[in-house]
């Protein structure tokens, strides 16, 4: 425990490892901040429109009205995620369809006052202006910035004048600015353009947007459904969202164990190697034993490991516990549905052998090299054949039963990952349990290995040459034995 202590103690006092743990909530707080800075800095382009035909401007502006009103019912649906109870979800639909978003916003406002600061959401950036003047070269001595605007008792510059005019019978549109980068009112006023068009084409024979819309909306809709699903609830046999989502569920537990391992065992390649250079193991056995340090490396590592997915964990539970509570009724179903008894077992199973497994070989690996450049050339392999186990991840999202996967729940090497994307699907338990003891079997014929390699390269430096030499010394027979 020395031994351990010392290895976690060694990392944890540097730098790197407190912007590692804290990088998730760092990342979380100019994930957040930086879009409402970039929102509150961005200014406000007053524009103007131009139309000498007199029928397209005011529709341009009802069009960007409805945008403003389409993106504030969406950023209130999202924040309504969070912020309503499932059991109020329904009425505050109801006041967002009847009412608009203000009285959604006021809604969220009372269910939950606490964040009723975070409310103020920006506003468009795009205001139209109505110009003292309707010549055109008039107009373009403000957007050259020669005059100013009072907009409200402030002088503002125009940023952009949108022209419409009508030129041998067709109709011609000019955006004259002198910010190129601005396009907004020009990506409107296209997006404008091209639904005239095609309601214009639509016309020709007797249709119209509303009634296409409403065609495909009758199409017939493919519905799935899982004979072995239990006959319960409101959707049956229906398959629904929250049928997948015990496997994404898995997906993420696999990639984070993943993460643990490569993280891990790495740390303990690197660690052995420096402190064989620096020959800070022969001064350890002068007080401990071989077995001491070895098992000493992997615990201080698994705990450095844990410590650093320890923000990761946080947040998940932060998440898993918000969805539970804010998340619609499909979501906290599938959520609970991912949490079966078997996954609450296996996990930690598969978790512990998988760390040990991969940590007792990087040990050896460490054990066999005599710098950075060899622990650089040893891991390169090792690298390639853990991106190769993590291929089961998506193919277990896809194809539960793939026979890939089957397989691979078998190979020590690829077994923690296989057989836990494999459990939202309900394998049988004899294949988990053969799996678990495959992966225990692995694990210590690995741990006796490499114990004997690290004091084999202890002992003797531990060179390629070295251990090539100790390895037909152990595993080769005399003739005639």
């Amino acid at each position: 425990m020395l031994i351990a202590q010392r290895d976690f103690m060694g990392y944890v006092k540097t730098w790197g490892f407190w912007l590692t743990a804290l990088g998730p909530f760092i990342g979380i707080f100019f994930g957040v901040l930086g879009p409402l800075i970039m929102a509150k800095s961005e200014p406000t382009q007053y524009v103007t429109i131009l139309d000498e035909t007199g029928i397209h401007g005011h529709a341009i502006e009802r069009l960007l009205e409805e945008d403003n009103q389409v993106f504030m019912e969406n950023a209130v649906r999202g924040m309504s995620k969070f912020t309503v109870p499932r059991e109020q979800r329904d009425a505050f639909e109801t006041v967002l369809k009847e009412q608009g978003a203000e009285a959604a916003k006021e809604f969220i406002r009372q269910t939950s006052p606490k964040i009723a600061g975070v409310l103020d959401m920006p506003e468009s950036k795009l205001q139209f202006i109505t110009m003292p003047t309707q010549n055109l070269e008039e107009i373009k001595v403000y957007v050259k910035g020669d005059k100013k605007l009072d907009v409200d008792g402030t002088p503002q510059n125009l940023q952009g004048l949108l022209h419409i005019y009508e030129q041998n019978g067709e109709t011609k549109a000019e955006y004259w600015t002198t910010s190129p980068t601005h396009g907004s009112l020009k990506r409107l006023t296209n997006r404008y353009f091209s639904r005239l068009s095609a309601n214009a084409y639509l016309a020709t024979g007797g249709l119209n947007r509303d009634a296409y819309v409403e065609s495909r909306d009758g199409s017939v809709v493919v519905e799935e459904f899982n004979p072995a699903k239990a006959k319960t609830g409101i959707d049956g046999q229906a398959v629904t969202g929250e049928d997948k989502i015990p496997y994404f569920v898995a997906a993420g537990l696999a990639m984070m164990l993943w993460f643990a391992v490569f993280t891990g065992a790495y740390m303990l390649l690197v660690s052995m190697v420096e402190e064989k250079m620096n020959k800070v193991l022969e001064m350890l056995l002068a007080s401990t034993r071989f077995s001491e340090i070895f098992f000493g490396k992997l615990i201080g590592v698994a705990a450095l490991t844990i410590a650093s997915l320890l923000p990761w964990i946080i947040l998940g539970a932060i998440g898993f516990y918000g969805a539970m509570q804010f998340g619609d009724g499909a979501l906290a179903t599938g959520l609970a549905q991912a949490i079966t008894p078997k996954m609450l077992i296996f996990l930690p199973i598969f978790f512990i052998l998988g760390y040990v497994f991969y940590g007792a070989m990087f040990i050896g690996l460490g054990a066999m090299a005599e710098s950075m450049q060899d622990a650089s050339t040893l891991m390169t392999p090792m690298v390639l054949l853990l991106t190769a186990c993590i291929l089961v991840v998506p193919v277990g999202v896809a194809f539960p039963d793939s026979p890939i996967l089957i397989v691979a729940q078998y190979i020590p090497f690829s077994a923690p990952f296989a057989a836990i994307i494999r459990l939202p699907a309900d394998p049988p338990l004899w294949q988990t349990l053969l799996s678990v003891l495959i992966l225990v079997l692995s694990s210590l014929f690995v741990v006796w290995v490499s114990a004997r390699i690290f004091k084999h390269g202890v002992l003797t430096g531990g060179s390629m040459v070295s251990v090539k030499a100790w390895f037909r010394k152990k595993f080769s027979f005399k003739r005639g034995t």
